[in-house]
């Protein structure tokens, strides 16, 4: 969010309105002016003389060393001299000549360049048959004019003797480094410390520079953070824009952006006061009454959100709809609104109010983003699938045919999580592929934030309960190496941990699991007492689960797919309970199955059909667990991970076998159900859960040796004691079904 209505492509050709400060005549500009003006020289010397050798290529490596000058900020001579010998921008041998000769007439001739300088200049803007009297030099030419004429004869001496030292150090570097530049390995290291690292901090930047450089890493920090300046760099850079042109807002509006993704809240609180102070400024130093205190109210609060203080952020946002309301702007209350649904649960009604108003472009990109947070929020309330889709295809309209590449990424990533939510997780990755192959390019920039980074996690955790975790963790480095920072790099460090704590519970390394969940913690509260419950009840430490599952239920906030997960956790602490304490385990879970009905949550829905089974089996009622296993089994090998799909098959097998009475029966059964067996076993061997391995072959060891057939339990029995050798656990650690 800018800090100002601007337009999006800002660049250093449009009219400034942030500082009423004249551009500055330096040496460098001044050597750039004489590279324009001994190009133009040698290109009318080639049109006269076609013998000479000035190739289309010598024109070309030319334009592009001087779209590189003029954006850039002001280099020392010795680097300019250095560009203009490299490989990859070096200027024609006659051209630099000429130029030499030019810089060294600057100091043996005096001052009359300087004013043979501005009647060419002249000449040329004032010249019908000159192509240069428009486009980026055309422009460039009369800023340069303007200021030369504005300046006064001892302004013009100091300017004058000014870029006499300039030249004259120059020289000097040159003559000591000469061997610099000697391949493109080199130049490249020059091009970067040239730009960014050694510039000397008494150089000027321009205004139309300094725009250039605040529009340019805004949009990278936007779209594409990891092609963005470090954050070291960056603040050195907006340093000097800060000390050259102390009004300009944008320059600290970009710092405040800067120290949120290092979690500076200090310096990026002073930083975006400091930037509405300065717009406010220039608005009285143009004579204009300001409408747009309702934004620095909403970044604010958008500021307050990124540190989690909702209070503060929630106080900022109705401030921001006031200021709003009174000046009539519809783009920033559709803003103010979409961030009160997502720090305010109670403000989750769904709306579809001024989805039809599509006629004001400006609106487009607040009404698209309103309808992605109400569908987030909707879905939470039990709100009809459905009709979220719909309407969710109308945001996916609006930004198509606006080629918003970063909604149309959040909208995607978006259907990914709702289609997980709702239990369908092979369709929730197809969404999420989808995205990463799709070719999100505007301008001929390639669009990289939030959305992309979402996918790419619900990949991760995807692949991760699949048994995939090398492949997870492939992803995960690739992200980590992409997303950086924050707050994208929340996702990543989310899953990270999630992954961590979830293998080494499967591992039983409880000290591992442990840490991560207690990192988890300051990332997302909720899912971290989650997985502690889980690792506490792995380790029969029901006492301590129950704990922390009546402290994540008695929280009113907490999503209904987490309430549901914490009601499954709660019924296996009250499992090994006594029979006649049954009846409390079938009421929790039908709690936890009527909020599952309610939100439309499938996949819960089946894990809860499967514990039904569980206990009805473990209540002597076998027929009735296998009609319930018989409900859920398709929709958990579907759509679940290798671990409940384990489980599911491990049960099928036992309530299938509970039914056969005749001995002859069940072992017809059993060699049916061999080979769901053998797949559960291999799914929790990808898992290195050798626990529940040992449950399998516990359970057929028993099996046979009641049937009396002692070879083949002398054969599970022997597969068991290999595993306890290699992998031992304690014996209360079995037959445990969590």
């Amino acid at each position: 969010m800018s800090a100002k209505k601007e337009p999006e492509t800002v660049g250093f050709w449009l009219p400034n309105q942030c500082s009423a400060k004249m551009d500055i005549i330096t040496p460098h500009k001044l050597a750039v002016v004489f590279l324009i003006q001994e190009y133009l020289s040698l290109k009318k010397a080639v049109d006269e003389n076609a013998q000479l050798d000035f190739t289309a290529r010598d024109r070309r490596k030319f334009c592009l060393l001087l779209l590189k000058l003029i954006q850039y900020p002001d280099m020392a001579y010795k680097d300019l001299y250095g560009l203009l010998t490299s490989p990859v921008y070096g200027i024609h041998r006659a051209h630099l000549e000429e130029f030499e000769k030019l810089m060294k007439m600057l100091k043996t001739v005096g001052i009359e360049v300087l004013f043979d300088l501005y009647n060419v200049i002249d000449k040329l803007i004032t010249d019908n048959a000159s192509s240069y009297q428009i486009g980026i030099v055309g422009l460039y030419f009369r800023r340069v004019y303007i200021t030369l004429d504005k300046m006064s004869f001892p302004e013009f001496m100091a300017l004058y003797r000014n870029s006499v030292a300039y030249y004259e150090k120059g020289v000097r570097a040159v003559q000591i480094s000469s061997s610099s530049f000697t391949n493109s390995e080199s130049f490249m290291k020059l091009e970067a410390q040239t730009l960014y690292k050694d510039r000397n901090s008494t150089c000027k930047w321009s205004i139309k520079q300094s725009e250039l450089f605040v529009a340019q890493q805004s949009l990278l920090l936007q779209n594409n953070e990891i092609n963005a300046l470090s954050p070291k760099e960056m603040q050195t850079r907006l340093n000097e824009i800060i000390h050259d042109h102390p009004l300009y807002s944008q320059a600290y509006f970009l710092t405040y952006l800067n120290s949120v993704r290092v979690r500076d809240f200090f310096n990026a609180i002073d930083a975006i006061h400091r930037s509405f102070d300065r717009s406010t400024l220039n608005s009285l130093a143009l004579v204009q009454d300001s409408k747009e205190y309702q934004y620095s109210a909403l970044n604010l609060a958008i500021l307050h959100a990124q540190f989690n203080h909702n209070e503060e952020a929630l106080a900022s946002i109705k401030e921001c709809i006031m200021l709003a309301q009174e000046n009539s702007d519809k783009i920033c209350l559709q803003l103010a609104h979409a961030w009160l649904c997502l720090l305010d649960n109670s403000k989750s009604q769904f709306s579809e109010k001024n989805i039809a108003n599509k006629e004001l472009i400006t609106l487009v990109h607040s009404i698209s983003l309103g309808i992605q947070s109400l569908v987030k929020s909707s879905a939470s309330t039990g709100y009809t699938p459905a009709k979220l889709f719909e309407v969710l295809l109308k945001s996916d309209i609006l930004n198509c045919q606006t080629s918003m590449m970063d909604l149309i990424a959040n909208g995607i990533a978006e259907r990914a999580a709702l289609w997980a939510m709702y239990g369908k997780n092979e369709v929730s990755s197809l969404c999420s592929q989808l995205l990463l192959n799709s070719d999100l390019k505007s301008l001929g920039k390639t669009y990289n934030g939030e959305g992309i980074c979402q996918a790419l996690c619900s990949l991760i955790i995807w692949l991760a309960i699949q048994g995939e975790f090398n492949l997870a963790l492939t992803v995960l480095k690739h992200t980590r190496e992409r997303f950086p920072r924050y707050p994208l790099s929340k996702s990543w460090m989310t899953a990270d941990y999630y992954i961590t704590s979830m293998q080494a519970i499967f591992r039983h390394e409880w000290t591992e699991s442990s840490n991560a969940c207690y990192h988890l913690y300051t990332l997302d509260k909720h899912l971290s007492l989650l997985q502690r419950a889980f690792l506490a009840l792995a380790r029969l430490n029901l006492k301590s689960a129950d704990q922390l599952l009546r402290q994540l239920l008695d929280d009113d906030t907490i999503e209904p797919l987490t309430r549901v997960r914490a009601l499954l956790l709660t019924a296996h602490t009250l499992i090994p309970s006594p029979d006649n304490a049954k009846m409390e385990v079938v009421n929790v879970l039908n709690e936890a199955l009527a909020i599952a009905n309610k939100n439309y949550l499938d996949y819960e829905k089946a894990l809860i059909e499967m514990h039904f089974a569980h206990v009805l089996l473990t209540m002597k009622l076998p027929h009735q667990a296998l009609k319930a296993i018989k409900n859920c089994l398709e929709n958990i090998l579907a759509n679940g991970g290798i671990y409940d799909k384990a489980k599911v098959l491990f049960l099928f097998v036992k309530c299938a076998l509970a039914v056969e009475l005749d001995s002859i029966n069940k072992l017809a059964k059993i060699e049916k159900c061999l080979p769901m067996l053998e797949q559960a076993v291999e799914y929790f061997q990808k898992l290195e859960c050798y626990v529940k391995m040992k449950d399998v072959y516990i359970f057929l060891a028993t099996f046979y040796n009641d049937l009396e057939m002692k070879e083949e339990r002398n054969k599970y029995a022997y597969k068991y004691r290999q595993i306890e050798e290699q992998y031992p656990s304690a014996s209360e650690y079995l037959n445990l079904f969590y």
